[in-house]
């Protein structure tokens, strides 16, 4: 039998409060660093539950702003698989653009060496004998 892990219970919760009308469709759920402080877990249970509820279809990413909202029931199954899509690729140009940062500094340190390699090779000129 498996041991249950601390987002199983992130995920029972999150299911009983939508039960409970505590989140209704397109509510948006606390970010996962609030919900682990309320319920004394670690962010990652938190985000791996999430993650599981939105493989579940019970919470989609929102789109518009970082975070999950509730699902709604009677959401057409090609309308959740077209968000799913756009939040995919939303997460993938957000790792592009930080690897494109990541690459500009890099370059931009490049540059500042050989311009001071440069400046430099000129001072060694004007100073020979």
């Amino acid at each position: 039998m498996r041991k249950l892990l601390r987002s199983d219970e992130v995920v029972a919760r999150v299911r009983r409060d939508i039960a409970d009308g505590v989140y209704q469709p397109g509510d948006a759920l606390p970010e996962p660093e609030a919900l682990a402080t309320e319920l004394g877990v670690l962010t990652k249970a938190v985000a791996a539950a999430y993650q599981r509820l939105a493989e579940d279809g019970v919470l989609l990413e929102n789109l518009l702003t970082p975070g999950v909202v509730v699902a709604d029931p009677e959401l057409d199954p090609t309308v959740r698989s077209l968000v799913h899509a756009v939040a995919g690729m939303r997460r993938h140009l957000e790792r592009l653009d930080k690897r494109l940062d990541d690459l500009t500094e890099r370059v931009d340190t490049v540059g500042r060496s050989v311009r001071a390699s440069r400046l430099e090779a000129r001072r060694d000129q004007t100073h020979l004998p």
